[in-house]
C-alpha cells in the first residue's frame, strides 16, 4: 500500500484543541466519522492525516471552519491546498468539473497544462476565482530543468 505523502498545513494538535474545547471524546468523535478511535488518536499525534472527506465531517461535527485545522497561507497554496480547504477529494472535484480524476491529479501536480476551460470548471467546483485557480497551478508547476 502506498505512503500517503503528509497533508500540507494539517495543524493536528489543533484538531485535538478543537475537540476538547467541543466536549467531545476521541471514541464520540470516531463514532459520528465512522473510524476507530485509533484513527482520531494517530491524527492527533501526527501518525497520519484524515483524508478530505473528514476533515469536512469533523469541522461539521465540531462547528469549526476547516482553515482552522489546515493552514496554508494563501499566497502559498496550490491546487490541492484548495481542493482540500473546500474539502473534497479529487474525484468530487472531477466529478463536479466534468473531467477525470486524472486530469484533476496531473493538473494539481503541475504536469498537464491549466487550459481555460479546466480553469474555469475548477473555479465553479471550489467556489473561487479564476485568478486564485491560475495562481495556485502556477505556484505548482515544475521548474524548468538546466541542462
Amino acid at each position: 500500500m502506498p505512503v500517503r505523502p503528509p497533508l500540507n498545513g494539517f495543524q493536528p494538535h489543533a484538531l485535538e484543541l478543537a475537540r476538547t474545547a467541543a466536549g467531545m471524546s476521541r471514541t464520540t468523535l470516531a463514532r459520528a466519522l465512522g473510524v476507530d478511535p485509533s484513527t482520531i488518536h494517530n491524527w492527533e499525534t501526527s501518525r497520519s492525516h484524515p483524508e478530505p472527506e473528514h476533515l469536512a465531517r469533523i469541522t461539521e461535527e465540531l462547528g469549526i471552519s476547516l482553515d482552522r485545522l489546515v493552514v496554508v497561507p494563501r499566497n502559498r497554496r496550490v491546487l490541492a491546498d484548495l481542493r482540500i480547504l473546500a474539502g473534497l477529494t479529487q474525484r468530487q472535484v472531477a466529478n463536479r468539473a466534468g473531467v477525470s480524476t486524472t486530469t484533476i491529479g496531473k493538473i494539481e501536480r503541475g504536469e498537464a497544462s491549466l487550459s481555460d476551460r479546466h480553469a474555469a470548471a475548477l473555479a465553479d467546483a471550489l467556489c473561487l476565482d479564476e485568478r486564485t485557480i491560475r495562481a495556485a497551478y502556477l505556484r505548482n508547476r515544475p521548474l524548468p530543468q538546466s541542462p
